[in-house]
């Protein structure tokens, strides 16, 4: 099975007041298959003019407000796309077409932060207490 897909960066839309916001505007990858478009935010953000619309990336040599290299975003980027078109895959594979929540799902669970132990888990420390004499 080949499920038909689309994979576009760009910049959203955003207005303040009623004017189009150019500075630090936030990156987001939308997927669109199978009458589906489900938005992904890539946590980056970047000014407009930083943006190549046509090459879906950042313009070389820029940085955003962080300080991140075009070079560190755009390789993000390429790896988000990677791991789509993956996800896609293995749905193909099991020759079915994945639900825009199960996407969604598959997508967070390969970015997912660790979660921290639980107290369980933790050996304990023993609390030592000094009285002052």
């Amino acid at each position: 099975m080949n499920i038909k897909r689309n994979i576009i960066f760009s910049l959203e839309n955003r207005k303040k007041n009623g004017v189009l916001i150019v500075n630090n505007v936030p990156i987001r990858m939308r997927v669109v298959y199978a009458g589906n478009r489900i938005d992904f935010s890539t946590r980056y953000r970047i000014d407009v003019a930083k943006w190549d619309t046509e090459k879906q990336r950042v313009k070389n040599g820029c940085t955003n407000k962080l300080k991140q290299s075009a070079s560190e975003i755009n390789t993000d980027l390429l790896t988000y796309y990677t791991d789509i078109q993956a996800i896609f895959k293995e749905f193909e594979v099991q020759n079915r077409v994945p639900t825009p929540e199960q996407l969604k799902e598959a997508f967070s669970n390969k970015y997912k932060q660790p979660q921290p132990e639980s107290k369980s888990e933790r050996e304990e420390v023993p609390k030592v207490v000094f009285n002052a004499a």
